[in-house]
């Protein structure tokens, strides 16, 4: 287990970004044009796999996210007798409300969801950039459509189980799987880590678990990610990284080093187990965040696109 001193970007100069102070896209800027258009070109089949859960009030949540609430607050009923006249065209109209965490379900965080030392990404004071109505900067409304190529590491594959539950990949089991499946990283890919958990979803006592305990992206992956210069990277566990922490005493370092110190994003919850069943490790990736003002976050019904 790597201890705290072991997390040696902690303790050095890591703002401001390479992408300049003023930065808000962090890795994201990997993504060109030229990278937009060569991944339009990679659907050969004509398929598409939705990579989020369906919502529920089943649905397993975090305590400090939570619950989701949805309601039927107009339905076709009300817009006749005696609640209102009955119109020439007997229109009718059924409309939900949403009561849900930012970070509800299948989502992406944003540059300003995670702090160290009260200090966000590019260095940016925390108490002066997060106020009670949301973010004056870094929010998820700072961050663009996304569309690139993406990749996926089938861990249960590397492994020969059905879900893995401690470790994560290592940079060796990385190399070797993509080696094996003709796949070459490029900068500007966004590679996210399947782990099994996702086939759980709709067993929330089960998946509940994986708060706790469960594989995902660890610190080896995480600088792998960086040095090969991805744009954004995720996995189908709750909390997308190892947990417990691999860094004795710490809490989300992974989340700490990818977004904090490197402006990665990150995707918790996805569903990956159906892209993944169909051997689909190479797509075009699309996802587009709701334009929250000023959120952490943003539920994301990401497509894979083969």
């Amino acid at each position: 287990m790597e201890s705290m001193k072991g997390f040696e970007e902690i303790d050095s100069n890591w703002f401001p970004s390479p992408f300049g102070q003023g930065d808000q896209k962090g890795t994201l800027n990997h993504i060109s044009g030229e990278k937009v258009i060569r991944s339009l070109q990679i659907p050969k089949l004509g398929k598409v796999f939705r990579l989020s859960h369906l919502m529920s009030e089943r649905m397993a949540y975090r305590q400090t996210h939570g619950s989701y609430f949805f309601t039927t607050s107009l339905r076709s009923a009300d817009y006749h007798p005696p609640f209102k006249s009955e119109t020439e065209n007997v229109f009718g109209a059924n409309i939900g409300r949403l009561e849900l965490s930012d970070h509800s379900g299948t989502h992406i965080d944003s540059l300003n969801h995670i702090s160290i030392g009260g200090r966000l990404y590019n260095g940016h004071n925390a108490s002066e950039v997060i106020g009670p109505r949301g973010s004056s900067m870094l929010g998820i409304d700072s961050t663009p459509p996304i569309v690139t190529r993406g990749l996926i590491i089938d861990l249960p594959s590397i492994r020969g189980v059905d879900v893995v539950e401690d470790s994560g990949p290592s940079e060796g089991e990385i190399l070797r799987f993509f080696r094996e499946h003709e796949i070459v990283p490029e900068k500007g890919d966004a590679v996210f880590v399947y782990t099994g958990a996702s086939r759980l979803w709709n067993d929330p006592d089960r998946f509940s678990g994986f708060y706790d305990k469960s594989s995902g992206i660890g610190m080896e992956c995480a600088r792998w990610l960086v040095s090969s210069r991805i744009s954004l990277s995720g996995s189908d566990a709750p909390s997308s990284e190892v947990s417990p922490s691999e860094i004795k005493g710490a809490m989300l370092p992974v989340h700490q080093y990818l977004i904090t110190i490197n402006g990665m994003r990150i995707i918790d919850n996805l569903k990956l187990d159906e892209v993944c069943l169909n051997g689909a490790y190479e797509f075009l990736f699309v996802c587009a965040p709701l334009a929250l003002s000023g959120g952490t976050g943003s539920p994301v019904s990401p497509l894979a696109i083969v």
